[in-house]
């Protein structure tokens, strides 16, 4: 039986928190067909040129993740510069209000 995008998001949420301890929050973007992380962590600084990038990773059946998935990493401001809607998310993702927190 193939996991849902919501059981692996969560999967990785947890394996993410574990690495990086200082994440505070984990949000995820709806999509039927790919993992889409919003993660806040104060171990990140704000990124060059106020702009949001997006980390992509293949499907790694072998290893529980049958989807592909995009993490974007934010810093605490970048967060509020989310919430505030002067910064946005990626094509497609909605809004911070479109984002269901997980973690």
């Amino acid at each position: 039986m193939t996991k849902t995008v919501l059981e692996v998001a969560r999967e990785l949420a947890d394996a993410h928190r574990a690495e990086d301890p200082e994440t505070r929050e984990v949000f995820l973007a709806s999509s039927d067909n790919e993992v889409r992380l919003v993660e806040v962590s104060g171990a990140v600084g704000p990124t060059e040129g106020g702009k949001i990038l997006p980390f992509r990773f293949v499907q790694r059946p072998d290893l529980g993740v049958p989807y592909d998935s995009v993490v974007v990493l934010l810093s605490p401001d970048e967060w509020q510069e989310v919430r505030a809607g002067r910064l946005p998310l990626p094509a497609g993702w909605g809004n911070a209000t479109d984002l269901q927190k997980i973690a």
